[in-house]
């Protein structure tokens, strides 16, 4: 900073001390005749007395400027002394003198506190929203934490992991106790075999009209170490094994019925993710019986999630895989399935009969009947065969409608220019 000083270029930090020292020495009030060390060293840093009035003086505290209490002494040495006279009663009073440039800095600083506190207290203080969801279908319960008798008594959530998330639309009907589709399954080999007495002299004791199956399961893993299936509550379930393509055999430690119309599985080792493994599970169940008449016919109607009853497998519409067939049935009945039968084998009193592998198919599509029933057959122009399975009084009435299947099926094939893709009807 530079000033002016008796109209030469001036130095105020460094010619302060001196001109300081020049009034000093020259002048009897530096109020007065130092104007310039008045106006800017004593004015903007004037020490100001605060004191309180006397115990014999009535007057109130008041602040004076440091100028009247401040007296120049001009001695004979070379240097001058500027000192402050205080009064006797004011020399013990317990209020000191303020100082501005302290103030100063703490006002300033405050300053800089209350700006700070103003800018930061609105970021804590907003309540933002939490987009965090906790697990859908853990089981949330709720404990009491007692506070201190300065706050009102709070219910706190505490998740717990009691129900697994794979059975998120377990109970739900609108589901149709749906299980999630980890592994994909790509074909069922499904292998029935009928106790039916069809006839009064067949008689298989205890397992009259009961189904032991098995069904071994191609699917794709999406990884995990359980298998979840539909299974109806009545089938009694047996040995179950599972192997990865390679013919390693993955043990399974437990089988779990915890909710009905579903098999689980737990494995004792994790499946690789993509990876196509095969699972054999053993069944038992009793049929359903409607008697007419004395006579027996085995048939199947699973629309629109009834194949579970049948035997164990992902019965959802959309997950559609292929079928192959075999139906172990008392010899002198007729074994029906979806496709043609492959092939017929006579072992005693059974009759093993394999059928060909179906398209991609749901598994509500899967159908057989076993009967002794006789048939009408006939072939449309290309071959398709029908057959009409009936009462063997019923076979005159069953004669038009077996004559009226092949030309019906030709109108239609050629009215849409589009061929049946099976072998029957």
């Amino acid at each position: 900073m530079r000033q002016k000083f008796d109209g030469r270029p001036l130095d105020i930090k460094n010619a302060v001390p001196t001109y300081f020292e020049y009034c000093i020495h020259s002048m009897e009030t530096p109020d007065s005749a130092c104007p310039l060390l008045h106006e800017f060293v004593i004015a903007p840093f004037a020490l100001e007395e605060c004191r309180r009035g006397g115990a014999s003086s009535s007057e109130p505290a008041r602040m004076r400027p440091f100028s009247d209490a401040v007296t120049a002494s001009r001695t004979t040495t070379t240097t001058a002394v500027a000192t402050t006279v205080v009064s006797s009663s004011e020399e013990h009073s317990p209020c000191c003198s303020a100082r501005p440039l302290a103030i100063g800095v703490v006002a300033v600083s405050m300053s800089f506190a209350l700006i700070y506190f103003l800018m930061i207290v609105p970021l804590t203080t907003t309540i933002l929203p939490v987009t965090s969801s906790p697990p859908p279908l853990d089981t949330v319960s709720h404990t009491t934490v007692t506070l201190p008798s300065t706050a009102s008594t709070t219910v706190i959530p505490e998740i717990t992991t009691t129900e697994d998330p794979l059975y998120k639309y377990i109970d739900d009907k609108h589901h149709r106790l749906q299980i999630p589709l980890i592994h994909i399954p790509q074909l069922y080999e499904v292998k029935l075999k009928l106790f039916v007495p069809w006839n009064p002299s067949v008689n298989y004791g205890t397992d009259n009209f009961i189904v032991e199956g098995h069904v071994r399961v191609h699917f794709t893993s999406g990884g995990g170490s359980r298998v979840l299936l539909h299974s109806d509550s009545e089938q009694h379930v047996g040995e179950c094994l599972v192997k990865d393509e390679f013919g390693r055999e993955i043990f399974v430690k437990h089988v779990g019925r915890g909710f009905p119309q579903v098999l689980d599985l737990h494995l004792a080792a994790d499946m690789i993710h993509g990876m196509n493994y095969t699972l054999d599970v053993a069944f038992r169940r009793h049929i359903r019986r409607e008697s007419a008449a004395g006579l027996y016919v085995v048939a199947t109607h699973l629309q629109i999630s009834e194949a579970r009853t049948v035997f164990p497998c992902i019965d959802v519409p959309e997950v559609k895989a292929q079928f192959d067939t075999i139906i172990i049935h008392p010899t002198g009945t007729t074994a029906i399935a979806n496709m043609m039968d492959n092939s017929t084998v006579v072992e005693g009193g059974w009759t093993t009969t394999t059928f060909r592998r179906t398209p991609p198919m749901s598994t509500y599509l899967f159908a057989l009947s076993v009967s002794d029933y006789p048939y009408l057959e006939r072939y449309s122009s290309r071959g398709v065969r029908s057959r009409v399975y009936c009462d063997p009084s019923k076979l005159d009435s069953a004669q038009l409608l077996t004559d009226t299947i092949s030309p019906v099926l030709d109108f239609y094939e050629d009215y849409f220019g589009i061929p049946y893709p099976l072998e029957k009807l």
